[in-house]
C-alpha cells in the first residue's frame, strides 16, 4: 500500500485499492489523477440500485472517493469527501466504510448535515498481509439528508511523510431505521465468503469487499453472488491505493444471508456485511 522516498521523488502516485508490491511495500509507479471519472461514482446514472419498495428498506444514494498513496492531485491533504449525493431529507440510515494504508489515522466520519456521532460497527481490523493498514465500518440511523449530501473523514501523512492512501464509500438505506446485524471476516484466499447476517424482516444488505492484492500492472475484478448488485468500485485502478467494491441487496423475508466474492487476480480480502432494517 505504500511507496518509498524514491517513488516520491519521481512524483508518481497511484489510485484505488489496498495494494503493496509483492516483493515489499516500496516501488516506483505512475497513475492517473485521482479526480478522474474513476475516482468514485456517486448516485448518478449508469449504476442502478435495486428498486426501493415504499414501506420497506431500500438502497438509495451512494458514492465513493479515494486517494492514491502520496496523491498530488488530492483536493485536500487533511480530509477526503464523497461525491455529492441526493439522499432522502430524513429517515435514512447512512452506511460508511473506510480503508486506509495507515491504520493510525482512522477517525469517525462526519457529513454535511451534522449527523453525529457515526456509530462504529465492531472495531477497525488490520489486514493480515498489511498489518499497518486496515478497514472500518460505520453507520448513522435516522439521518438528516437532502441534496448535496456528502460524507467526510480525515486523512493525513503516514509515518513516511506521504499523504496516506485512503478509500471512503457511503451508501444510503432509505427507510432503514436500525442496524440489525453487522459481520466482518478476513479471508486470505478463496472462497471469499462473508459471515452470514440474520434479519427478522425486510432489510437492505450492504457488502464491502476490501482486496489485499497489489494491482501494480493488472486491473482487478471483484464480483459478488447471491443477487448482490455492485454500486461502486475502484478495482480497475493500478498501483498503490485501497481497493474496494460495494454491493447491495434488498431482502423481503427474515433469514440469514451471506455473499461470496470472486476476484481476479486471485487474492484475499476483508469482507464486511451489514443488514439495515
Amino acid at each position: 500500500m505504500r511507496m518509498d522516498v524514491a517513488w516520491m521523488l519521481a512524483a508518481a502516485v497511484v489510485a484505488a485499492g489496498c495494494g503493496k508490491s509483492p516483493a515489499g511495500p516500496d516501488g516506483p509507479t505512475d497513475h492517473p489523477p485521482s479526480d478522474s471519472p474513476s475516482d468514485g461514482p456517486s448516485d448518478g446514472p449508469g449504476v442502478d440500485v435495486p428498486p426501493h419498495i415504499p414501506g420497506m428498506p431500500g438502497a438509495g444514494a451512494h458514492g465513493m472517493r479515494f486517494y492514491h498513496l502520496g496523491d498530488p492531485s488530492a483536493p485536500s491533504t487533511s480530509s477526503i469527501t464523497t461525491p455529492a449525493m441526493t439522499t432522502q431529507a430524513t429517515g435514512s440510515t447512512i452506511v460508511v466504510s473506510v480503508g486506509r494504508g495507515d491504520d493510525t489515522l482512522f477517525a469517525l466520519p462526519t457529513d454535511t448535515r451534522g449527523n453525529a456521532p457515526y456509530q462504529q460497527q465492531g472495531q477497525m481490523h488490520p489486514y493480515a498481509r498489511w498489518p499497518d493498514s486496515g478497514t472500518a465500518l460505520y453507520a448513522f440511523p435516522s439521518a438528516r439528508g437532502g441534496t448535496g449530501f456528502q460524507v467526510t473523514t480525515s486523512t493525513g501523512d503516514n509515518a513516511r511523510g506521504q499523504l496516506d492512501e485512503v478509500t471512503l464509500a457511503a451508501v444510503e438505506v432509505i427507510e432503514g431505521t436500525r442496524i440489525k446485524d453487522a459481520q466482518w471476516i478476513e479471508r486470505t484466499s478463496p472462497p471469499l465468503t462473508s459471515p452470514s447476517v440474520t434479519t427478522d424482516g425486510p432489510a437492505t444488505l450492504v457488502a464491502f469487499w476490501w482486496g489485499d492484492g497489489f494491482p501494480d500492472t493488472t486491473p482487478q475484478t471483484a464480483s459478488p453472488n447471491n443477487g448482490f448488485v455492485v454500486v461502486d468500485t475502484n478495482v480497475e485502478q493500478l498501483h498503490s491505493y485501497v481497493q474496494c467494491a460495494v454491493a447491495v441487496k434488498n431482502v423481503k423475508d427474515p433469514g440469514s444471508y451471506n455473499v461470496t466474492w470472486t476476484a481476479t487476480p486471485v487474492q484475499g480480502a476483508q469482507l464486511w456485511l451489514i443488514a439495515v432494517q
